[in-house]
């Protein structure tokens, strides 16, 4: 997937394609090349190059934190969770009370939840399963942030563009203090005015940051995550690459979030039902390259689901296998009799096409109120 960077934001490990200002082209040895050291780094910004065209798929960004289990992991990203819901709860009664956001201190904020998401990121992918209804407005912008910096990660942006797509994620839905509460927890369907209302929100969120002289690229990211790649989305109607960057990726994170998350209006899908609905608005609603990505790096049967095995077991996803997708690993936690058991994990990639007859698949996502399960049980 060919992406467009400031070479600024250049990292050890991205391939390199050419140039992105159709002048000044890189030299032969910059030029399809996998960037070896921080010399090649500093060769490229002498040039008076600002943008160039990565290919993430054949970039290795070289990470710098120790690669550890989901079991090891849970703990540090769960505490990081909560120390960032606490930072988006100030966040939001700050701009309640129309004071001053500091956004460096809330870049310090999402920083441990950063580095989790970069030692293991289904770590903190499994904690947005867990979002709590009646803290919506502070739990969806947080995982919005998670799963995007996730996406942002797996397409090769640098740390410091991650930490400010998190923090434009966190402040995406501002806008929507101005709005009646009433309205934002209707339970029947928005009249045409209700929804002229609802639309507003990105442009009152952006009109306050403005006056916080928060960085621009924020700013126009944030009225742009209800752009859609089809020019159809509001509040100017933007399409294709006019769309910003963190606001294609943002948009995807927050509609596959909100789909999971129970609503006045409706029950929560499944995850694996609310990629399947994302796939099937691909080319209007989201931008290709940027939903492919995306379903790579949570897979078919992403984190939190609850899913039956070929063997009768149930189980709850706890890996994405990237290369994989449809064969992640599974905690197993119930008998084919639906008792519990002793949690065992699976990787089911490892359990794929053996000649010895012990193959293992997914044949079932299931929603887990149809069985009255509380997941927090099961993740940690």
């Amino acid at each position: 997937m060919l992406e467009k960077i400031k070479t600024t934001n250049l990292q050890e490990g991205m391939f390199v394609v050419c140039s992105a200002n159709g002048y000044s082209s890189l030299p032969t040895e910059l030029s399809n090349h996998a960037i070896s050291s921080k010399a090649d780094i500093s060769a490229i910004l002498q040039l008076n190059i600002n943008e160039v065209l990565i290919d993430s798929e054949k970039s290795s960004v070289i990470n710098s934190f120790p690669q550890t289990t989901y079991s090891e992991e849970i703990f540090f990203a769960r505490e990081a969770y909560n120390n960032a819901l606490s930072y988006i709860q100030k966040i939001f009664e700050t701009v309640e009370r129309e004071g001053t956001l500091e956004i460096s201190e809330y870049k310090k904020g999402v920083s441990p939840l950063i580095d989790s998401i970069d030692r293991n990121n289904s770590a903190a992918a499994s904690l947005t399963v867990l979002a709590r209804a009646d803290r919506y407005l502070y739990t969806h912008s947080l995982n919005t942030a998670i799963l995007s910096a996730i996406l942002g990660r797996y397409i090769g942006l640098s740390r410091e563009a991650v930490e400010e797509l998190s923090i434009t994620a966190m402040l995406m839905n501002i806008g929507q203090l101005w709005l009646p509460k009433n309205l934002m927890n209707k339970k029947g369907k928005l009249s045409k005015d209700e929804f002229q209302k609802i639309k507003f929100h990105p442009l009152k969120g952006c009109e306050y940051l403005a006056g916080q002289n928060s960085p621009q690229i924020i700013i126009n990211s944030i009225r742009a995550h209800h752009e859609k790649y089809d020019g159809s989305g509001y509040p100017q109607g933007l399409s294709g690459n006019d769309i910003p960057q963190y606001a294609r990726i943002i948009s995807i994170c927050d509609s596959y979030d909100a789909l999971t998350s129970d609503r006045p209006y409706r029950e929560a899908m499944t995850p694996n039902s609310a990629i399947k609905h994302l796939y099937s608005m691909t080319n209007t609603a989201f931008h290709p390259r940027y939903l492919e990505s995306f379903i790579k790096c949570v897979g078919i049967y992403p984190v939190g689901c609850f899913v039956k095995l070929s063997d009768g077991r149930y189980g709850v996803v706890v890996t994405n296998t990237p290369k994989a997708p449809l064969l992640p690993q599974v905690k197993v936690v119930f008998s084919s009799r639906f008792r519990a058991i002793h949690p065992e994990f699976i990787d089911l990639s490892k359990r794929s096409n053996g000649s010895n007859g012990d193959n293992l698949e997914i044949v079932e996502c299931i929603h887990p109120k149809t069985f009255k399960l509380e997941l927090d049980r099961f993740l940690w």
